[in-house]
């Protein structure tokens, strides 16, 4: 089962028998999609020998209950595969604090789930009861002037967006001047000879035990 599966981007290239499960459900070709929440999953006790999840626990409310949800739908020696995401680990340079604010806005205005659940994975894979758990993690590091105009511009954009501008003014976190100065912050650190940026993406492993403890 791939939870969170969206369209199916890495849902059809899974092998075996796979089913996607998303809140928002979409066709996918060749593959069953169930749509339903992560913390309750409608299936019975073991059912699934292999579960994955990308990109999901950093947007639900309560992630140990979601993984009790994979651990119990889980069938004996089943593996549990999960990317996500840590906002903590973001390493910028040349330090702009309008671009710092403006993270601190999007961290704040994720006002469901946890950007920093990357740390979390081993923690949480070990409070659900799961064995030999192990947890890895990939750097990405963009340094090249495509690679920063492509990343600024999709980053200034959001401050500019007027969906964006009203939600954070409605939650009370930003205005449409501070949301303004961020986006030219981020087109004035592209043009910078010297602009990187690195962050982390974890993944974790588990197993199902053979049986009960």
């Amino acid at each position: 089962m791939d939870i969170g599966c969206g369209p199916g981007s890495i849902t059809s290239g899974l092998p075996g028998r796979v089913i996607g499960l998303d809140v928002d459900p979409v066709a996918i070709d060749g593959v069953p999609v169930v749509g339903a929440e992560g913390s309750c999953l409608p299936f019975p006790d073991s059912t699934f020998d292999a579960i994955f999840m990308n990109a999901v626990l950093q947007h639900v409310a309560d992630a140990h209950a979601v993984l009790r949800e994979v651990r119990r739908v889980a069938c004996p020696s089943a593996v549990i595969g999960i990317g996500d995401t840590d906002w903590g680990t973001r390493v910028m340079h040349p330090h702009n604090p309008w671009i710092a604010r403006g993270q601190e806005i999007q961290e704040l205005a994720r006002t469901t789930g946890n950007v920093r659940v990357g740390r979390e994975l081993r923690g949480l894979l070990e409070s659900v009861g799961l064995d030999g758990v192990h947890i890895d993690v990939e750097g990405r590091v963009l340094a090249s002037e495509p690679e920063i105009g492509q990343m600024a511009a999709f980053e200034g954009s959001w401050f500019e967006a007027p969906e964006a501008v009203a939600f954070v003014a409605g939650l009370g976190l930003s205005n449409a001047d501070e949301m303004a100065k961020i986006a030219e912050a981020w087109k004035a650190w592209s043009h910078d000879p010297s602009a990187l940026v690195a962050d982390a993406w974890f993944t974790a492993l588990g197993w199902a035990p053979q049986r009960d403890h």
